[in-house]
């Protein structure tokens, strides 16, 4: 349990945060609340020091950020935009041995902006493995004119996988809008989500997420697992409150209290009858977004497996209702 935490003898909670998601922190260089940092630590599995932002410090101002942050057992990556700068002048190899002796231990390798050569990017992972570092790979372009399609996010995300990083994140920008799972209006485009997550191990795969609506809808749909990077400092203890089912638009949420077992559908229904029920296929369909297809097959194994009951609708006897278990309640 966290020791001496508010309240802890009332509401315990687990220290080890099984279960629970990786968050990916954001840093802009905006002023960080370092005396608060050692309890937040523990739900942060890595900072970023954004795209090129290393370059504007003097070296002792970054080097001393860089172990703040490490003192409180926080790994810290560069932004991957600093090595595809790097990459561009001819000059990887000594960017790798600046970011590893400035106290950086985890290196992230995109091609948001250019294409990085395969050798390049062998000679990048090589360097990481060799010397002990995390290794995170990102795939997604920043220019929303020039946006992979799906079938290529699926390819670079197969062949990332190839080179055994920590994660695979999923490019969302600062701004979470017009790139990779996001539309223009920053809406969650749920058939790439689906898809990414149907063809790849969940625990490898970290969605950046910048904006809490984003990050409250990922919890709800993928469950208190799933791995989000982007995030604010400022917006930390909000995501482990929402992965814990602490807050209200978590609160129950299904990985805190009854395993679901499926494609992540049936987790999103189970914690729409949870919340909603007694509730009829169409009120749900109208609720998530998804298609009758998708509900009916969800219903149908969460029935099967005895999470969830139905009755006739007193009000229509032609529509069947769906509510939770009593016994499982």
């Amino acid at each position: 349990m966290i020791s001496n935490r508010f309240l802890g003898d009332l509401i315990p909670l687990e220290n080890d945060r099984k279960g629970l998601g990786n968050t990916m922190v954001l840093d802009r260089l905006a002023p960080i609340d370092w005396e608060i940092l050692p309890d937040l630590a523990s739900f942060i599995s890595v900072v970023k020091i954004g795209w090129t932002l290393p370059l504007l410090l003097k070296r002792s101002t970054l080097v001393d950020r860089i172990s703040r942050y490490r003192k409180s057992g926080v790994s810290v990556s560069p932004g991957g935009t600093l090595l595809e700068m790097a990459v561009n002048k001819g000059r990887a190899d000594k960017a790798l041995e600046s970011i590893r002796d400035a106290g950086f231990d985890t290196v992230e390798l995109s091609e948001g902006v250019i294409d990085v050569p395969p050798y390049i990017k062998k000679g990048i992972v090589d360097f990481a493995h060799s010397n002990g570092m995390r290794l995170n790979i990102e795939v997604g372009k920043k220019n929303p004119r020039n946006q992979l399609s799906l079938d290529e996010t699926i390819q670079r995300v197969s062949e990332s996988l190839d080179f055994g990083p920590d994660f695979v994140i999923i490019e969302g920008r600062e701004a979470g809008r017009s790139v990779e799972i996001f539309d223009d209006l920053g809406d969650i485009k749920w058939d790439w989500v689906n898809r990414i997550i149907e063809e790849y191990p969940r625990n490898r795969i970290m969605f950046e997420a910048p904006i809490e609506k984003q990050q409250i809808e990922l919890v709800i749909r993928l469950g208190s697992s799933v791995n989000l990077g982007n995030v604010s400092f400022n917006s930390v203890a909000a995501l482990e409150t929402q992965r814990r089912g602490l807050r209200g638009d978590t609160f129950g949420v299904v990985d805190n209290t009854v395993k679901v077992s499926g494609p992540p559908s049936n987790k999103f229904v189970y914690y729409i009858v949870a919340n909603h029920g007694p509730i009829d296929q169409a009120s749900m369909m109208d609720l998530t977004g998804m298609n009758r297809k998708t509900v009916q097959n969800a219903l149908t194994e969460l029935l099967e497996n005895g999470l969830i009951k139905a009755a006739t609708d007193r009000k229509d006897l032609r529509k069947r209702v769906y509510s939770i278990n009593s016994g499982l309640q």
